[in-house]
Formats: C-alpha cells, structure tokens, sequence
C-alpha cells in the first residue's frame, strides 16, 4: 500500500517568461522572472524576487511577432543576458519547494518552457509540477456570472484594482510582480 505524505503549499513562486516564441521546441526562454508570495500572510517574500536576462542560443529561429511584443534585441540580450543554465539555477535557488508552487499568468505556457529549458541543461524541474493558473483565478468570479472570455492581466488587474502599466508590460518582471499582486488580491478577497 502507497502512503502519500500531504503537502501544504504556504508560497507561490509567480513566474513570468519572455521568450523567442510560443513553441519550446524551436523557442527560447530570453528572460525569467520570479516573484514569491506568501500565501497565509498574503505578503511578497523580501529577497526572493530575481530576474534575468539570458542570452539566447537559437537566435535564428526567433519570432519575429513575439520580438516585436517583449522588444528584447540580441544586442541587449548579449549585454546583459547570462547562460540559461546560470539563469535557471538561480531561478531554482532560495525557494523552499517543498512548500512551493509555481505560479503563472496562463501556467501551461511558463510550464511547458521551464520543463524544457530545464531538460535542456540536464537538471530537474524544481517545481515539481504543482502549478496554480492566476489567470484562471481570476476568472473564477466572472466564470460564475457566465463570462467565457478570460481578460488579459492588464484588465484583470484593473478589474481586481491592481494597478497596471501597460506601458511597462512584456518585461518578465512586471508582468511576474503584476500577477503576484493580482493573486494576493484574490487571496484576499477569499476570506
């Protein structure tokens, strides 16, 4: 007989990607954002906020739709950008993830490229595939009222009222500290 030992997941690792692209296969992560939340005292964990950029290595099968989105240029990415391995280890560090789950506005996506840039450089996937969708959160009141159409993070935030810059949106962190925001508004709202 299997005993499973019961997990509590206290915080929220809220991670937001820029990438090349939509396809993990052919496209690259180019920028990771972490974010933690505490989730009993609905607070941003102090010193557990990090970004980086990370130089890409599949350039030439970039789109060019998705550039023209997050405006990151190779010159910038070359400049400031570090390895995906260095990048991605220092994503992974700090973070209890015993007591953590990652999470994301529109989760699948972050998911599918971090378990593959994970592969990748040859090292597991810290999160253990526990993920929360904060998008789908969000929805859950308007769901309920019949709405089928999820708004964007920028309404989201306006709708839960977050303040939202969408001039300063498609930088990995922050959309990465929007969401953390707009989730412990939710939070909140859950009492």
């Amino acid at each position: 007989m299997t005993t499973y030992k019961p997990t509590i997941a206290r915080y929220w690792c809220v991670t937001d990607l820029e990438c090349t692209g939509l396809e993990p296969e052919r496209h690259e992560i180019i920028q990771v954002a972490r974010v933690v939340i505490d989730t009993v005292d609905k607070i941003m964990v102090p010193g557990l906020t990090m970004s980086e950029y990370i130089q890409p290595t599949r350039w030439d099968q970039r789109d060019n739709v998705a550039m023209k989105v997050n405006g990151l240029t190779l010159g910038k990415l070359q400049a400031e950008g570090i390895s995906a391995k260095l990048a991605l280890e220092d994503f992974g560090r700090g973070v209890d993830w015993n007591e953590t789950v990652l999470a994301a506005w529109g989760a699948d996506f972050e998911t599918k490229f971090l378990q593959d840039a994970f592969r990748r450089i040859d090292r597991v996937v810290p999160f253990n595939f526990k993920v929360i969708d904060v998008r789908s959160l969000g929805h859950f009141p308007r769901a309920k009222l019949g709405f089928t159409e999820y708004l964007g993070l920028g309404e989201s935030c306006d709708h839960y009222g977050v303040p939202f810059d969408s001039g300063k949106a498609h930088d990995a962190l922050y959309d990465a500290t929007k969401t953390a925001e707009l989730a412990l508004a939710l939070l909140k709202l859950d009492k």
